[in-house]
């Protein structure tokens, strides 16, 4: 009986010893863990912010048009289309003939005037004849003056009769030259919106004449852009068609007003085309620059954005602590990018290793990451 306690005895003795060894076993390695823990310190790479010139370069993109481009509308309304010899993709110089209206009535019109004016003239010089005959009476004492101041008074709507049939067959001239259309400008038939047979319209454009000579890409540059423009300035045109060459155009028209649904002004930009190589409806990448500044910069790695917002911040190292600060962006340059607000000169900034970071943890700066250039 003895020996069965003393079993039992022993055996719990043995249990208690277990649990007592597992219990300063956990506590042991969760206090290990928690001195790990606090001791611990992220390895991060940092670069310090810096003052540098940047250039203030503005990319954007854009449609190629035609510079000058022109419909061309007939001034007669009403008149069939007898010629069009001219189709799209033509090219005409200013003053080429581009299309022809049936023309019988006008012609006939003018036919009238001809013989009105000619009946005119044949009726003025008999009054003229028959003036000067009665002038001469008239001074001899053989006629009455109210008899001459008649024939001066018929001569004088004689000659007023010949004014107006002349006036009526200039006007006439006039718009028989108006039933021949011809080009206004040089350049490209880009469309032809009737055919032949067809009748005239003063709503309805005949051509579209388009001159390639000169292009123009028409882009919209910000609020904060717009007062650096200045007319004159160069720009850098490339085109997916040639991805290898850079084409010079010039700031050429500067729209006065904003458009305040997107606080944005149009800029136009003509480029000098010669040798056709640009061609309207081509997509174009253009490159202005608007000048130098000073300005502080980081590296873009350091750049994080808040998910949601869209807005950056950055890690910085004080006193051995990652430091969360809000930036505001301004130009980027290569791997620089411009901090407006937000950060001092002289700042180490964290490059590598930020996405273990948070607020006010510990930190260790393994080496300064080699700064890029411009």
């Amino acid at each position: 009986m003895k020996d069965k306690k003393r079993k039992v005895i022993i055996a719990a003795a043995v249990v208690l010893l277990i649990v007592l060894g597992f219990s300063v076993f956990n506590y042991l390695e969760v206090k290990t863990r928690k001195e790990t823990e606090k001791i611990e310190r992220i390895p991060v790479q940092v670069v310090r912010s810096q003052v540098i010139k940047l250039q203030h370069l503005l990319e954007q993109t854009g449609d190629i048009r035609p510079a000058f481009e022109v419909n061309v509308y007939s001034k007669v309304p009403g008149r069939i289309i007898e010629s069009l010899p001219v189709e799209k993709g033509d090219f005409v110089k200013r003053g080429a003939l581009l299309a022809a209206l049936e023309d019988r009535t006008i012609g006939a019109q003018i036919d009238e005037a001809k013989a009105v004016l000619e009946v005119g003239e044949t009726n003025l010089e008999v009054i003229e004849k028959d003036c000067i005959r009665m002038e001469s009476l008239y001074r001899e004492n053989a006629l009455a003056k109210q008899k001459l101041d008649h024939i001066n008074a018929e001569r004088k709507s004689a000659a007023a009769q010949i004014r107006r049939a002349e006036a009526v067959l200039n006007q006439l001239m006039v718009l028989y030259r108006d039933h021949r259309i011809y080009a206004p400008i040089t350049g490209y038939v880009s469309a032809r919106y009737v055919d032949r047979g067809a009748l005239s319209s003063v709503m309805q454009p005949i051509i579209r004449i388009s001159s390639e000579d000169v292009v123009k890409v028409v882009t919209s540059v910000t609020e904060k852009d717009f007062p650096l423009l200045k007319k004159g300035m160069k720009v850098e045109v490339t085109v997916d068609a040639f991805p290898e060459r850079v084409f010079t155009g010039t700031v050429s028209v500067i729209n006065p007003t904003l458009d305040p649904a997107t606080r944005s002004g149009e800029v136009e930009i003509h480029i000098p085309n010669r040798n056709l190589l640009l061609r309207s409806g081509m997509f174009a990448h253009i490159k202005l620059h608007l000048g130098g500044k000073m300005a502080l910069v980081i590296e873009r790695d350091s750049l994080n954005r808040l998910a949601g917002t869209g807005n950056y911040y950055v890690y910085v190292v004080e006193k051995g602590k990652a430091v969360l600060k809000n930036v505001k962006t301004g130009l980027s340059q290569g791997n620089y990018v411009e901090i407006i607000d937000g950060l001092r000169d002289g700042e180490e900034v964290v490059v590598r290793g930020q996405t273990r970071l948070r607020d006010g943890v510990d930190i260790l700066v393994q080496h300064q990451a080699r700064e890029g250039g411009v």
